[in-house]
């Protein structure tokens, strides 16, 4: 059964007309792509290139001229649209970076209303896997908004270490407090040990208010490394991403819970949002098995996932 490439919806082949709307202003876009990530990678004149997960997975910046499919190359006076991140350069099972990260967005946004960057599963030239995301940082006239991230906002020495998710959730409008608890609780349960201070962000509104930006760069890190359960820890008396895998302080909800009231989020608000993930496993799975990773791959996220709720669910001893 096909999938749309975006929002994976059944019996669509390519993009269905929503996805066509959000992603490329109802242009018709084919899931094939007319080049390769050599044509991005070897440019020297054109945008920068970055680096995410743990330094190796490249990305770089592409835009779409207005009736034409994706292009590497932008104009001298256009501006990149999109982000472009080919499979990981090392790690397990690199070649399902790309759809790892794609269901791993989508399921936060269509499972637990998470606000995330739009994004598409395509292929290159060559067949190889792309994962496609909207860039989210320009307004509808095309001015650049500001965005800051977390190691600039709390001027940390460290993307990982010198900063724990409370003194990024202190900082935080209430709404925006209530938030990123949930965003937490999501990446704890699909496994994404990726979400340091330079995976969270501001972005400027139209009202000029900082706000907490859609979430970016969510994908279930277990498949492909062993890393941490969260790149920080929640307190900072309660350890576990710099110990032996053996000693590490393991996060259960009840430490979500202190989590939120450190936030001042009321019990209700902290309840409301814990039962959420409650009951969501067999929906989770679903679009798991709509996912455009291997039969093997699907069987790994599903385990994950259910070695993660099982922690999440763990009562501690009194």
């Amino acid at each position: 059964m096909a999938q749309c490439n975006g929002c994976l919806k059944d019996n669509i082949n390519g993009f269905c007309s929503s996805c066509e709307t959000i992603l490329f202003d109802r242009s018709k876009v084919t899931p094939q792509l007319t080049f390769n990530w050599e044509d991005i990678s070897k440019r020297i004149d054109g945008q920068p290139m970055g680096f995410s997960i743990s330094g190796v997975q490249r990305k770089g910046f592409i835009g779409k001229p207005r009736g034409t499919e994706l292009v590497p190359k932008i104009g001298v006076d256009e501006k990149s649209q999109y982000i472009i991140k080919p499979m990981l350069s090392r790690f397990n099972l690199p070649d399902q970076s790309p759809a790892n990260e794609h269901l791993t967005m989508q399921i936060a946004k269509q499972l637990f209303g998470i606000k995330t960057a739009e994004c598409v599963f395509m292929n290159f030239a060559n067949g190889a896997p792309a994962y496609i995301t909207r860039r989210f940082d320009y307004n509808e006239n095309g001015e650049k908004l500001n965005q800051e991230d977390f190691v600039s906002v709390l001027k940390a020495a460290d993307k990982y270490k010198s900063k724990t998710y409370q003194d990024v959730g202190e900082w935080l409008s209430p709404l925006n407090k209530v938030d990123f608890l949930r965003i937490l609780i999501f990446n704890f349960i699909t496994g994404n040990g990726d979400v340091h201070l330079k995976n969270i962000s501001l972005l400027e509104t139209a009202d000029g208010d900082m706000m907490l930006s859609p979430s970016y760069d969510l994908m279930n890190t277990k498949i492909h490394l062993t890393d941490n359960l969260l790149a920080l820890n929640l307190f900072e008396e309660l350890e576990q991403t710099s110990l032996p895998l053996g000693e590490r302080y393991v996060y259960t909800n009840e430490d979500f819970i202190e989590f939120g009231r450190r936030l001042k989020i009321k019990d209700s608000i902290i309840s409301k949002t814990i039962d959420m993930f409650n009951g969501k496993e067999n929906e989770l799975f679903a679009m798991v098995d709509k996912s455009f990773l291997s039969s093997d791959t699907k069987d790994l996220y599903k385990k994950s996932v259910v070695e993660n709720y099982k922690k999440f669910r763990h009562q501690k001893a009194i």
